[in-house]
Parts: structure tokens; C-alpha cells; sequence
């Protein structure tokens, strides 16, 4: 790091080194999960000519997420006494939306995701559009909420997404990998904040030839060490750690349950929601866009469209480009 502090002054509240949120993935798959249409995962398709098409393993693994994971997920965050942010798909609570309304007075908070767990890259921008407005609209009638956050899946953002959430009033986007505090991204009418979504999570621990759980929760505790001792020299610092409810078995969520003790232990760690988080940047540093932690990304911004804020038109010009309709 350098030798001064952020130049902006960047601070959390009561001087917290770090800002911890804790996520679980609500997502609801399309039937196409388990077919030979699949994009979700490789390995979770049947082949082209299958005298039936669908592999119902998947299909099984990932309606554990309520009939076994969101309740232990639920328990522990109980038992611990944090609050954890929900992205939630649309269909999330048009199925199940008794289980909607207990996390809503637990006092969680949910994100706009979209109506199913698809990829934005998939869809046009009038698809996109409609998937954002009815998903926001069923969760805030079935949990009786006002929605501040949204984050796409699997991170896959367009250009146009910004311009959507602007105009239905979101405060913050999420679902980036590009930096390890909050931002604001300047807009033409209001500004947004974004933040990072998370690098590490339970789905690293997914597949058997994938990690192994405990390797995951080291590999947070680590970086949990690194960017807390950033802060604690100047460098405040934000981190999340993500957790699905179809892979909530008892072997992971005692992982995870250990990284919020974990966490809890240290001094000046402020476990939150994103709500709260972007509430803090937009009060306290509402002209802290991404440039003013790094001055790279501009450059950054403008080679690869990122759609920061930051880069300007040849920015904005580079993101659109791709847009093939």
C-alpha cells in the first residue's frame, strides 16, 4: 500500500478497519436446469439425444435450498446475531413466500437479483428491464420492504443495467470484482454505489474436484487478515463472503458459522448489510467515485467499458459496443 491514508479521508463508522457483509444467494434455476440447455454449469447438462431430457441429480441438489439450507442459514444467523443480505430471484417469492416474509422479520435485507437465477448477457435490454421491475415489485408486496440494492447474476452486468436501476430508484449495485472498498459511480441524474460482490464463497467448494470447504474458510480467514490489517494502517477495507442455500449442508454452514465468529472476535469489524453500507458512502462520501481510491481506473474504465463513471464517453462507447440486437 502507499504511505499516506486514502486521500479522500475514507472511513467506516467508529473507525472500523473493515466492513463484513454476509450474503446468501437466493436463486431460483429455469427448467432448463439439468437439460441439454444449460448454460448454469457444464457438467449439469444431459446429453443432445438423451432418451429423457433431464438429469434430475441437479434438480434434487439445488431444491435442498428450501427444504433444508435457507433454515440453517436462517439458524445460524439467528444464533449469531447478524443480519445478511439476500439477492433474491423474483420467483423466490411467488414460491415460497412464507419463508420470504420470516426472513423479512428477521430483519434481513433483500437485493433485486432478477425474476430467475439467468444471465443478463442472455437477455435484451426489454427483458432485462421486465425481469428488475417485476422482481422488485413481488418482493417488496410479499416481504413488505423497500428495495435499495441490486446484484446480477453471476456478476454479468451490462451497460444498461446501471441505467435501470437509476430510474427505479435503487442506491447501490453490486456484483463486481474490482476493488475491495465501495464506490460511488457517478450517474447523469443520481448517483449509485457499487461494491464487489464477493471472491470467495461456498460455491468454490461446489463440486467434489473443486476445493474443499475448509480450504475456502482458510482462504477467507486469510484475506479477512489482509484487508484487516489494511485498515488497521490506514486503508479501511470491505469484505462479503456468499453462501447458497442449495449448498448449505451442515459441513459448509459450520464453516461459515466459524468465519462470523471469526470476524467477531476482532476489535473495529463492522458486520452489516449492503443497505448500510451504501447508506454510509452515499451520507458520508458521496463524491468518492472508484478514481479517488485508484487513480488506475480510469484507464482501466476506459479499455475495458467497465462502466464505472469514471472513463467517460470512450468508457460508455466500449461497454455498449457489445450489444448485439
Amino acid at each position: 500500500m502507499a504511505s499516506s491514508k486514502w486521500m479522500n479521508g475514507f472511513s467506516w463508522p467508529n473507525e472500523a478497519h473493515i466492513a463484513i457483509a454476509f450474503t446468501v444467494s437466493w436463486e431460483i434455476w429455469s427448467k432448463k436446469l439439468g437439460t441439454a440447455k444449460n448454460n448454469q454449469r457444464s457438467g449439469e447438462v444431459v446429453a443432445p439425444g438423451a432418451k429423457y431430457g433431464r438429469w434430475m441429480m441437479p434438480i434434487y441438489q439445488h431444491a435442498y435450498a428450501e427444504t433444508a439450507g435457507m433454515q440453517r442459514l436462517l439458524d445460524v444467523a439467528d444464533r449469531n446475531d447478524i443480519k445478511m443480505s439476500f439477492y433474491t430471484d423474483g420467483l423466490a417469492a411467488e414460491l415460497y413466500p412464507d419463508l420470504m416474509k420470516r426472513i423479512a422479520k428477521d430483519g434481513h435485507e433483500f437485493l433485486v437479483q432478477g425474476w430467475d437465477h439467468s444471465f443478463l448477457w442472455e437477455q435484451t435490454i426489454q427483458e432485462q428491464t421486465n425481469s428488475i421491475d417485476e422482481t422488485q415489485k413481488i418482493i417488496e408486496k410479499t416481504a413488505g420492504v423497500k428495495i435499495k440494492g441490486f446484484s446480477a447474476s453471476a456478476g454479468s452486468i451490462t451497460p444498461e443495467t446501471f441505467d435501470i436501476v437509476e430510474e427505479r430508484g435503487f442506491t447501490y449495485c453490486s456484483g463486481f470484482r474490482n476493488c475491495d472498498v465501495p464506490f460511488i459511480i457517478p450517474r447523469k441524474k443520481k448517483n449509485l454505489v457499487g461494491m464487489n460482490s464477493y471472491d470467495l464463497c461456498d460455491y468454490n467448494a461446489y463440486g467434489h474436484a473443486d476445493q474443499s470447504i475448509r480450504e475456502v474458510a482458510q482462504n477467507w480467514r486469510d484475506e479477512f487478515d489482509v484487508l484487516y490489517d489494511e485498515g488497521k494502517r490506514g486503508y479501511p477495507k470491505f469484505l462479503s463472503y456468499g453462501t447458497h442455500p442449495f449448498l448449505s449442508h451442515g459441513y459448509r454452514t459450520k464453516q461459515f458459522e466459524e468465519l462470523i465468529k471469526y470476524a467477531q472476535k476482532h476489535d473495529k469489524v463492522w458486520i452489516t448489510t449492503r443497505e448500510k453500507i451504501a447508506d454510509w458512502v452515499h451520507e458520508q462520501f458521496p463524491k468518492a467515485d472508484i478514481s479517488t481510491f485508484y487513480p488506475e481506473a480510469v484507464s482501466s474504465d476506459r479499455w475495458y467499458g467497465l462502466s464505472m463513471g469514471v472513463g467517460g464517453e470512450e468508457a460508455d462507447r466500449e461497454a455498449r459496443s457489445y450489444r448485439v440486437e
